[in-house]
């Protein structure tokens, strides 16, 4: 008889391998009320201008350059 091993791959119904900790607090009431968790504002990066379109023709855009240029 196999003996039981615990899976070394998370198990999808306990995302969160521990336990949660939540802030609570007692209201004017003194029932209790959780805390919402302070969030940093996120920072988005800006568009990209357009760029023009390449002036050279079709069959030369994907060739390196010639000679020492880099």
């Amino acid at each position: 008889m196999a003996r039981h091993e615990r899976s070394r791959q998370p198990v999808p119904a306990q995302p969160l391998g521990g336990a949660v900790r939540v802030q609570v607090r007692l209201d004017a009431d003194g029932r209790p009320q959780i805390v919402a968790p302070k969030l940093t504002p996120t920072v988005e990066a800006a568009e990209r201008p357009p760029q023009p379109d390449d002036p050279r023709p079709a069959a030369f855009r994907n060739v390196p350059p010639f000679g020492g240029a880099v």
